[in-house]
């Protein structure tokens, strides 16, 4: 009787961790479809084939992610002041060119100012003059790099991801993205906790310290070099997470696989779920809408119709959209040289 007894505390508990794990993935799952849905709702449907003069690539940064995060803008916006007629470049290499200041970029309240945001031109503006500076004779730039690292961008816009929040995403937002990390995060430490139950062991907690600081890297630590982050990544976040699942796989009762589903969910919550919690502030969503239509304009319109864009002026679109791959045979025109582009016919990526 006894024996039964404790048998059936063991199952009990197994099955409130059980319920602890399983609610959490479908709590995920619902604020993932809400707000997903949400989000795809308040796009209007509407047909948009160019957006208005002025908009910058970093624009497409502040309304897409709420930063104008100049990372992996540089090909974006040397096009951008080229076409602008405020840089010509030459051609060195296939992955170099030097640029050559022709004029200054006016001040955000001088009449000659074009501008689709005046905080985001503001920004532009002083990225423009660092990155140029005084070179009176040129300056070469690495295409396959960023127009300034990270430490040289702390000297201008505050920052070098500049937060643009505001009247782009709402306090709610960034609380409902909180709750999906802490959500992804709950069902591994339940699945530890009823190892140690059964085992006695909880050293698996340890564990998922440092997996979680090796997540919280590979989410967001953008300055760090791609080979390191991932060499890094991998001893904290692959040696923890392979020592859980050998944990897991000596469970002796596990009818629910609450031990796998729950490193499934670890991985899945924050780098794909949590990209569908998006609640935006409602005077965004017509800035958004448009250029999401615009963004599916040049991917799905037959070529005849997106031909009728200039290629050079949408070019810095395509590089901020991350499109120009896929989109850059609708263009009749992208063979031939801009007027600001210098070379004896050698064309370098950035064309």
């Amino acid at each position: 009787m006894v024996y039964l007894s404790a048998a059936s505390l063991f199952t009990t508990v197994y099955h409130i961790f059980a319920i602890v794990v399983y609610c959490c993935i479908a709590a995920i799952v619902v604020l993932m479809l809400i707000f997903g849905l949400r989000a795809r709702r308040n796009v209007k449907k509407e047909r948009v084939t160019r957006m208005p003069d002025g908009f910058s690539p970093l624009d497409v940064k502040r309304i897409f992610i709420g930063k104008t995060y100049p990372r992996r803008l540089t090909r974006a916006l040397i096009a951008h002041w080229a076409q602008r007629g405020f840089i010509n470049v030459k051609y060195v290499s296939r992955y170099r060119v030097k640029i050559h200041k022709l004029k200054d970029m006016p001040k955000h309240d001088d009449e000659t100012a074009f501008f689709f945001d005046r905080g985001t031109y503001v920004r532009e503006r002083d990225m423009f003059y660092h990155v140029i500076g005084n070179y009176k004779n040129g300056k070469t730039i690495n295409l396959l790099r960023p127009l300034f690292t990270k430490d040289a961008a702390k000297s201008i816009c505050n920052g070098y991801a500049v937060k643009e929040y505001e009247g782009v995403y709402t306090a709610l937002h960034f609380r409902l993205k909180i709750t999906a990390l802490v959500l992804s995060v709950l069902p591994l430490i339940s699945a530890v906790i009823w190892s140690g139950y059964e085992s006695g062991n909880y050293m698996g907690l340890l564990m998922i310290g440092t997996g979680v600081i090796g997540m919280f890297v590979l989410m967001f630590a953008h300055g760090m070099p791609i080979v390191f982050k991932f060499l890094w990544c991998g001893l904290w976040l692959g040696a923890s997470i392979g020592s859980l699942i050998a944990m897991f796989m000596s469970l002796e009762y596990d009818p629910l696989l609450i031990g796998y589903i729950s490193v499934g969910i670890f991985f899945l919550g924050p780098l794909f779920f949590i990209r569908f919690i998006d609640y935006r502030a409602k005077n965004n969503l017509a800035d958004y809408s448009d250029l999401v239509n615009f963004r599916k304009f040049l991917l799905f319109a037959p070529r005849s119709e997106v031909d009728k864009l200039d290629y050079y002026e949408t070019l810095p679109l395509l590089y901020a959209l991350n499109i120009k791959t896929l989109v850059r045979g609708k263009f009749s025109r992208k063979d031939e040289l801009p007027q600001w582009y210098k070379s004896d016919g050698k064309r370098s990526a950035l064309l």
